[in-house]
């Protein structure tokens, strides 16, 4: 039933020793680009990666879901009219419990059920829009029906959150705990919330080339021990996945040359990688880690993916990839080496992060990272 095995069959792109491949040497371009580096950071991550690449942040949650948005104080009060007229056009029933300023100075926060159902199952909703600078930063959160906390401990919660939050420009790596999102960060040492970050990386010499990474520190955490351990073996892992879809689709399974395939390392997580290249030349590499739910040093969902081929988001749209087999091998296996925590985490191991927290200078600096 099985379209092919599930470990690497290709002799060129092979494992020296369990979990760690073997290295592929970097093409006179990539040695080019790669010249000079810079750290870029994404919730409590950073990455080593070409001094020309761009972050472009994705989803940000801790716990409340972070949007970020163009915009001054007059521009809040526009935004969140629009916001609740929005609310109400989904659902008559809708209820703005409290609409005023927000727990610092340059914000506002609006309170509310988005339904009548809500309000009944007491889900309650917050709204804190925050300016500072030319952004406005809106902090989405609230009271979930079977939360131990009240609406007056959320509130605090939120405006705490409100309170850690600072502008940040791009190469500003910081040295605190806390999490680097777009064009902002916020400081916080509590790793009891849940926590998800996705981020890409767009490099303009490879425009065809997209590479991105996603967390979710508490994914799965409603299951029991026993079931997220069966699951995490059968059904979770990226191997696991590949094998039933195989098994699911048989002869329909989609033709590809299977570059490499098995255990990866990545710092400490002991994750697992499928490198394929499509029959259209695309490159489709994939790593997946699933670690242990409310552990923030083994996130229980945790991935990197790379294409190539892609053009307006598209993938295989491009007319032709820009890399060789051995150029996207060789990239994905430069960038995957320097993921890492930002700063370290409980339960990191030593060298699974750039610094230690509270030490000072910038963390590139902390690191040799060239400028």
């Amino acid at each position: 039933m099985l379209a092919a095995p599930l470990v690497a069959c290709s002799k060129k792109y092979t494992y020296k020793e369990n979990a760690v491949p073997e290295a592929v040497a970097l093409s006179p371009r990539l040695m080019s680009m790669f010249k000079e580096t810079k750290l870029v950071c994404f919730g409590r991550y950073a990455l080593t990666v070409p001094k020309e690449a761009q972050v472009i942040q994705g989803e940000a949650s801790f716990p409340s879901r972070v949007y970020v948005f163009p915009g001054n104080r007059e521009a809040i009060k526009a935004k969140v009219e629009q916001d609740i007229a929005k609310i109400k056009r989904a659902d008559k029933t809708a209820e703005i419990t409290y609409n005023k300023p927000g727990p610092i100075e340059g914000s506002w926060q609006f309170r509310y059920y988005d339904s009548k159902a809500a309000k009944e199952l007491n889900l309650h909703f917050f709204n804190t829009y925050i300016n500072m600078g030319d952004f406005i930063f809106l902090l989405r959160g609230g009271v979930a029906p079977d939360a131990a906390k009240s609406e007056d401990q959320a509130a605090a919660q939120e405006a705490t959150r409100a309170k850690t939050l600072r502008l940040r420009t791009e190469d500003d790596i910081p040295s605190e705990e806390g999490y680097c999102i777009e064009h902002g960060f916020m400081a916080s040492s509590f790793y009891g919330d849940q926590e998800m970050i996705s981020a890409g990386i767009y490099l303009p010499s490879l425009p065809d080339v997209t590479f991105s990474i996603s967390s979710n520190k508490d994914a799965y955490s409603d299951y029991s021990k026993e079931e997220f351990a069966r699951m995490k073996v059968e059904e979770l892992s990226l191997l696991a996945r590949i094998r039933q879809a195989q098994e699911q689709q048989g002869s329909n399974y989609p033709d590809r040359t299977l570059l490499r395939e098995g255990k990866r390392d990545v710092q400490h997580w002991h994750g697992e990688e499928s490198l394929i290249r499509r029959p259209d030349g695309t490159h489709d590499f994939e790593w997946g880690f699933v670690g242990t739910p409310k552990d923030v040093a083994n996130p229980s969902e945790f991935g990197v993916a790379m294409f190539t081929k892609v053009e307006h988001n598209v993938v295989g749209a491009a007319k032709a990839a820009s890399l060789s087999d051995d150029e996207a091998v060789a990239l994905w296996d430069k960038l995957l080496s320097g993921l890492k925590f930002r700063v370290r985490v409980p339960g990191a191991p030593e060298g699974s992060y750039y610094m230690p927290p509270g030490k000072t200078g910038t963390v590139a600096q902390a690191s040799g990272i060239k400028p």
